[in-house]
């Protein structure tokens, strides 16, 4: 069922939906980015960023679960029992996102509060219903990806981000805070109730038409395996919050007010907007289970893992460093001519951040990993350094004068020991390391043609500026390619095959490259 075939085929109707949805988002963010005072625009990130805080002290455990079962259930072909743990969890998130919901709520005066937020409290009680939306969309979504169900996806949410502009568009002179999580609820809405009345659709007809009994031992071992799984995914998601940007936007909030917090948002939204053009999270989704289908039929192989790994770190630093540099020799030309200069001040805060994004080309590989060897309690030990975070960014808010370049760094640390721990977990635990000649090729290239695309970029003429970058940045790139080769033939035929099913015109450029398509 986990075919290459289906994955490339997912990964197509994945980009065309991104393409569409993305050319509408953009265009809401600039507009909101636009329109939207500092102040403002900080208690929108905020509230919209702390979505995914609140799902990680909820439901990220069992959506981890659904991740990774769904796939060995399906390859097995133990629909009935699929179908029944997936009705157990989605009931179980309900619950569990209406108690976290109860608990804000009673507390939120306080918190409005200690976060300098005036009217905090009128803006939770509207927003609830995008929590509970939120919540069960992404429940959805983690249902049907393991069908490799992304052509139903990408038109639903599709339609769901067209009538969210269209909404945006309609009551642009009478724009606020409240009328904006509005807007959002109904958006998301339209994309929810679609999803989450296929899904139970697509897994009670393969329920019904399933004839392939689980034995009784069989089905006690996976429930304990898997409602293990979800506990320890869940204590070791209650501390992932003090790793991302969102965590920080409530102390930067605290000690230096919204105005501060819409400053530190910023960066983080430009960087959100331009990766969600390459929707790398989502392929992460669609690629995992079909890399645990191939470890089974491999026979659950050590050294299979090993060439996984550092084939998709590879990939992932070219791909992820490439952005980084064109964002790094753009943020001034975007900074200026599409929102302003309002936020000019953040440029060297955005060449922190990104500078820390690249640590992002082995998380996916790393936790997948450990997520198939349900090694997931490293993952909650992990979590120390998620205190250390919290420690480190009160300390340079309250005792030092480095300001959000000190909490961005900080945030950014705490990152990296995480990934450092993880990756010495993974390694004991399957033989499994980075080649370092294979990182420092992949880094060498991307060094390279990122400090001659920022030194062209410093010109004083602004279509030189627009120009120049791209070429400099493509030719060099293209030269250190040839003369390094950081991917063996092997790996270029899997990425060359791999692509051309999903479009043969992209190919193109891989042809210009020399790659290997034997």
């Amino acid at each position: 069922m986990h075919t290459l075939k289906k994955l490339t085929e997912n990964v197509g109707w994945l980009i065309v939906g991104t393409i569409f949805s993305n050319i509408i988002s953009l265009s809401i963010t600039i507009f909101l980015i636009r329109k939207l005072p500092v102040k403002d625009f900080g208690i929108y990130s905020l509230f919209f960023g702390s979505l995914s805080v609140f799902a990680m002290f909820s439901i990220n455990g069992i959506l981890i679960s659904l991740t990774r079962f769904s796939p060995e259930l399906i390859q097995k072909k133990y629909f009935t029992f699929h179908k029944s743990i997936i009705v157990k969890l989605f009931f179980i998130s309900l619950f569990v996102t209406f108690l976290f919901v109860l608990i804000i709520f009673i507390y939120k005066e306080t918190i409005g509060v200690l976060l300098n937020i005036p009217n905090f409290s009128t803006y939770y009680s509207l927003f609830i219903i995008n929590i509970f939306i939120y919540f069960q969309f992404t429940v959805s979504q983690n249902i049907l990806i393991p069908l490799f169900e992304q052509k139903f996806l990408s038109i639903i949410n599709v339609i769901g981000i067209i009538v969210r502009g269209l909404l945006y568009w309609i009551f642009f002179s009478f724009l606020s805070i409240n009328l904006i999580f509005i807007i959002e609820a109904i958006g998301m809405g339209i994309s929810t109730i679609p999803s989450l009345l296929y899904a139970y659709k697509k897994i009670s007809v393969l329920a019904i038409n399933s004839d392939t009994q689980i034995p009784v031992k069989e089905k006690k071992k996976y429930r304990r395996r898997i409602y293990r799984f979800a506990l320890l995914s869940t204590a070791s998601e209650m501390g992932e919050g003090g790793f991302s940007q969102i965590s920080d936007y409530y102390f930067v909030s605290a000690f230096l007010g919204p105005f501060a917090m819409g400053l530190y948002a910023f960066p983080y939204k430009i960087i959100n907007s331009i990766f969600n053009w390459i929707p790398i999270g989502r392929i992460n989704e669609l690629m995992r289970p079909f890399f645990i289908n191939k470890y089974y039929e491999r026979n659950e192989d050590n050294s299979f893992l090993k060439e996984i790994f550092n084939f998709l770190v590879k990939v992932y630093i070219l791909l992820y460093g490439t952005i980084i540099a064109c964002i790094i020799s753009y943020q001034k030309l975007i900074n200026i001519y599409v929102f302003k200069s309002k936020y000019l001040e953040t440029q060297l805060l955005l060449i922190i951040i990104l500078l820390f994004v690249l640590l992002r080309a082995f998380t996916f590989s790393i936790y997948m990993i450990i997520e198939l060897k349900e090694k997931i309690e490293h993952s909650l030990y992990a979590q120390f350094f998620a205190i250390f975070n919290v420690f480190a960014v009160i300390f340079v808010l309250k005792y030092t004068g480095w300001g959000l370049i000190g909490v961005a760094f900080a945030t950014g640390l705490s990152n990296f020991l995480r990934n450092l721990y993880m990756y010495l977990v993974m390694k004991r635990n399957t033989k499994v390391k980075l080649l370092f000649k294979n990182f420092i090729d992949t880094i060498s290239i991307i060094t390279i043609v990122g400090l001659s695309m920022y030194g062209v970029s410093l010109i004083n003429n602004l279509i030189l500026q627009i120009i120049l970058p791209l070429i400099v940045g493509f030719i060099t790139f293209l030269i250190l390619y040839k003369l390094i080769k950081p991917f063996s033939e092997t790996e270029e035929s899997i990425l060359f095959n791999t692509i051309n099913k999903l479009s043969p015109k992209l190919n193109i450029f891989f042809r210009v490259f020399g790659f290997s398509q034997s």
